[in-house]
């Protein structure tokens, strides 16, 4: 039997409803862990982040070392987990990307995500027209610049972080879902989908490759089928934005993705958090997708919703090593995206 053909089973594999009383997800710092992430980030002020390294990380934040240990298994098995308790409100804006920085290096290697090479990316509202009409003012648009709804979706790494700075006036609620959930639910109801997905779409890459590179990625699949396990990629807005670029989607493309995203917005699928300050969310992006709801800002500028973000890589470790080329990196490196500390380019250099 093909392993296509069968459900999925594991710790990957759940709903919303399965943690109504499990909160083993959720890991609050304790005194001694939070207060070695302030020590260190008043030790470390004036230097610039990126020139921290991971055994310089994990030597000043000793105490955390054991719960970023733990919390990565999690991320490898169910995929997600929420660490709740950084001192945000004890640190300055410079001390809190360099604690943040450093929690990262606990877990794998910080990439860039966009064409400005950022590292540590704000996700805030820019006033931007985000959105899944196709229009032309959503054409380069990313969804972390506006206040808007977004559709489930991963980010292109092995793992997405994010830090709350502060929160929203009202909403702003991040939820998540399964993608081996939404697998089993296409198997189950609509399997006549899968080979579409299976096949994958180009993504666009919203003006942000160099000259010489391709608008567009080759083929991504929405579904990748392993031994025992399925890894996901999804992003519409992007799957439409290479349409726009390519040739328009087939209404079996069209109503594949429906279902898809019907199936991922279905009450009992997803997990809801209400970020506060302090949390750290970090996500498997193989294995879940994530989206917001829409949100009301603080009219105060200094008061509105701020998240710092982080993409990280983890190297060799599976199961992230056993993924494609195209799933790994199609999607995430080109132009200055996707680039490590000691990997950044110059515009025009392709390697």
């Amino acid at each position: 039997m093909s392993p296509t053909a069968r459900p999925m089973r594991g710790p990957s594999v759940w709903k919303g409803a399965d943690f109504a009383a499990d909160r083993s997800w959720l890991h609050e710092l304790g005194a001694a862990q939070a207060g070695a992430l302030v020590d260190a980030a008043r030790r470390w002020e004036g230097r610039d982040f990126r020139a921290l390294g991971s055994e310089e990380a994990r030597t000043a934040l000793a105490p955390l070392v054991p719960l970023a240990d733990t919390a990565r298994a999690e991320l490898a098995t169910r995929g997600f987990v929420l660490l709740r308790g950084v001192p945000v409100d004890a640190m300055t804006p410079g001390q809190i990307q360099l604690a943040y920085w450093a929690i990262g290096l606990l877990f794998g290697q910080g990439l860039t995500q966009n064409a400005q090479a950022d590292f540590l990316c704000p996700v805030t509202d820019r006033g931007v027209d985000f959105g899944y009409s196709g229009s032309a003012a959503q054409q380069n648009v990313r969804g972390y610049q506006s206040k808007a709804d977004l559709n489930y979706h991963c980010d292109p790494t092995d793992v997405v972080a994010l830090l709350c700075v502060r929160k929203a006036l009202a909403g702003g609620k991040s939820t998540i879902v399964s993608t081996p959930a939404i697998y089993n639910e296409m198997l189950r109801q609509h399997p006549e989908h899968l080979p579409v997905l299976l096949r994958g779409f180009p993504y666009d890459r919203k003006a942000e490759q160099w000259p010489g590179e391709a608008a567009v990625t080759e083929r991504i699949p929405v579904f990748a089928a392993h031994d025992g396990r399925v890894s996901s990629r999804y992003a519409r807005s992007y799957i439409l934005g290479g349409a726009q670029k390519t040739a328009p989607l087939t209404a079996a493309e069209t109503a594949a993705l429906d279902c898809f995203d019907a199936i991922a917005r279905r009450e009992d699928m997803p997990l809801h958090m209400a970020f506060e300050p302090g949390d750290v969310q970090l996500l498997n992006n193989f294995t879940v997708l994530h989206g917001r709801t829409a949100y009301e800002d603080h009219a105060d500028p200094a008061r509105r919703r701020f998240l710092w973000r982080l993409w990280l890589h983890l190297g060799d470790e599976a199961p992230w090593r056993g993924e494609s080329e195209a799933m790994r990196w199609a999607f995430a490196r080109f132009g200055n995206l996707g680039r490590s500390v000691t990997d950044t380019l110059e515009p025009g250099e392709i390697r």
